[in-house]
């Protein structure tokens, strides 16, 4: 037997799902540009995505902002409305299909933590309107995602095992089961934020999402989180599953 594992999630892109927190944060980003090229810029951040280097929505939005003038107190004061509307109509989102019940599963086997860069303000309300509140163990906003990582596994205990995902991670059961916490596995669309900083700990790593920059190694992967929940619950359980 094992100690028990943990499930980290992201929440922008993995857990709330929709385009509506991003248009919020560009309309509301966009009063700090000159009327005239306002409609060039939403349609840019908003539907051509020409911006390759950007690491999500909100990075791409921030990142063409500036270009055209907006200052960091415009552009936090931006997002901090985009979270005070959050889950409303001006933000609409929506979770994975399926994944109450998969939380509901997986909570059995696993403790399941939300790790968010956002403040907490709008979280705890949109987590109550999507049902899934009371599925999460531990919720941790403003992490300071990809730095705050290590502490916060610090502060969860983890111990990895770094062959969970072959055959002969068998051997090492024994020897694992004194640890305090068991091994970790985060699932996030963000490698750089979400996944790279536990991969360097020697825990495991879901990538969700159609972005994979070159340097990615993650452990599973699929464009969709709903595609990967049997192989998450394997894991949670203790099984051996091969890696992507």
């Amino acid at each position: 037997m094992i100690p028990t594992p943990t499930l980290i999630f992201d929440f922008d892109g993995t857990v709330a799902l929709g385009t509506g927190p991003v248009r919020a944060y560009a309309v509301a980003a966009a009063t700090g540009i000159p009327a005239e090229q306002r409609a060039d810029f939403l349609t840019r951040v908003l539907d051509e995505h020409t911006d390759p280097e950007a690491l999500d929505g909100y990075d791409r939005v921030a990142r063409a902002a500036r270009l055209l003038g907006v200052g960091e107190d415009e552009l936090s004061a931006a997002y901090l409305h985009s979270r005070g509307v959050l889950g409303g109509a001006e933000a609409p989102i929506l979770a994975p299909r399926g994944f109450r019940e998969f939380l509901e599963q997986a909570r059995t086997h696993a403790e399941i933590v939300l790790v968010t860069n956002a403040p907490a303000a709008g979280i705890d309300r949109v987590l109550q309107t999507l049902g899934l509140a009371p599925l999460f163990d531990r919720v941790v906003t403003q992490a300071g995602k990809p730095a705050g990582f290590p502490a916060i596994l610090d502060e969860l205990g983890a111990s990895p095992l770094p062959e969970r995902f072959t055959a002969e991670a068998r051997d090492q059961n024994a020897s694992a089961a004194a640890a305090e916490r068991g091994p970790v596995l985060s699932i996030g669309d963000i490698w750089e934020n979400d996944l790279a900083p536990i991969r360097e700990r020697g825990h495991h790593t879901a990538l969700v999402g159609t972005r994979r920059p070159a340097e990615a190694t993650p452990d599973l992967a699929a464009e969709r989180l709903e595609s990967l929940y049997p192989e998450l619950l394997a894991w949670a359980r203790g099984e051996f599953i091969a890696a992507h």
